[in-house]
């Protein structure tokens, strides 16, 4: 199954202000006393001079956590049921995985928090089924008082409690579904086999079914308009990005009902004697557009730094 990119985000508290930054940081620039940042979090390369070292970040527990409490997903978003991954993936996106000390456990704040810890590089997958490349282990928190930040950080808190962020994610999702529908596969009576076009167009056209939400009429213009009901100008870049992901969409939709692909036979072991996979006619442009676009809307979101 097609897998995009390892987004790896994060947060920082910046001169005690938060702040919507004109241009992504797109992982460059030194990390300054271990303090983690959205956009420097980008860059495996300058996440893993620090893998052994203790780290703080700030951020927001998600409410999706363990019964015990031994661990939590740290995000830059408050007002969040679950974490993000990246489409088609259980890799963890905008999300850091952050372990108590042995014995300890975290009680749930819906507060910005500071998480002290030891950051660790591996391969882990959790008991949620989620994967990452690192983790904050043997942490600490403390609340974090947000009362003067600014304008900026309830603006931003404002947009996150309309869950259209989690819209613009679930967005991607159909957007991937539509790119890469023939890595897809399904269990049917005669087995585990990729989908056919009726399948994906089922999965897409029918009333209720897995992605039809997408499909619906005005499903993105309702996401925009509920962006501009929070503010009319500040977030005009996302909205620009939803538009992007729309006209992939469109493009990738008629080429399916159009019938713009070709068949092969795959021979591997989980397919037995082969099995029939379709491709797109211009599969390598479906997946650089959504590489692209994707990207984008990380890096965005990554600019908005505590």
């Amino acid at each position: 199954m097609k897998k995009l990119l390892t987004i790896l985000l994060s947060l920082m508290l910046i001169l005690g202000v938060f702040t919507a930054c004109g241009n992504s940081n797109s992982g460059g620039g030194e990390i300054i006393n271990n303090t983690l940042s959205f956009s420097q979090a980008n860059s495996v390369e300058a996440m893993q001079k620090l893998d052994g070292q203790e780290v703080n970040i700030i951020g927001y527990m998600s409410t999706l956590s363990p019964i015990t409490g031994n661990f939590m997903y740290l995000m830059n978003l408050p007002y969040q049921s679950c974490p993000f991954c990246v489409p088609n993936t259980t890799q963890l996106s905008n999300t850091m995985a952050v372990y108590a000390k042995d014995g300890n456990s975290f009680e749930f704040t819906d507060r910005a928090i500071k998480v002290v810890g030891t950051l660790e590089f591996g391969d882990y997958t959790d008991e949620y089924g989620y994967e990452y490349a690192y983790r904050i282990k043997d942490a600490t928190y403390t609340e974090v008082d947000t009362s003067e930040m600014g304008e900026k950080l309830q603006l931003w808190q404002q947009l996150a409690s309309t869950d259209v962020i989690s819209d613009v994610y679930n967005m991607y999702e159909y957007v991937n579904f539509l790119c890469f529908w023939p890595t897809y596969t399904a269990e049917f009576e005669s087995g585990k086999d990729y989908l056919f076009p009726t399948d994906a167009l089922h999965f897409i056209e029918t009333d209720g079914a897995q992605y039809n939400y997408g499909y619906a009429q005005d499903y993105f213009e309702n996401m925009i308009a509920t962006i501009k009901e929070v503010n009319a100008t500040e977030f005009n870049d996302l909205i620009e990005n939803i538009t992007k992901a729309q006209a992939l969409a469109k493009k990738a939709l008629t080429a399916l009902q159009n019938n713009e692909y070709t068949t092969t036979t795959e021979y591997a072991d989980v397919f037995g004697d082969g099995r029939s996979q379709y491709i797109m006619n211009d599969n390598a442009i479906y997946e650089a557009e959504m590489e692209a676009v994707y990207t984008e809307f990380a890096e965005w979101l990554a600019e908005w730094e505590l």
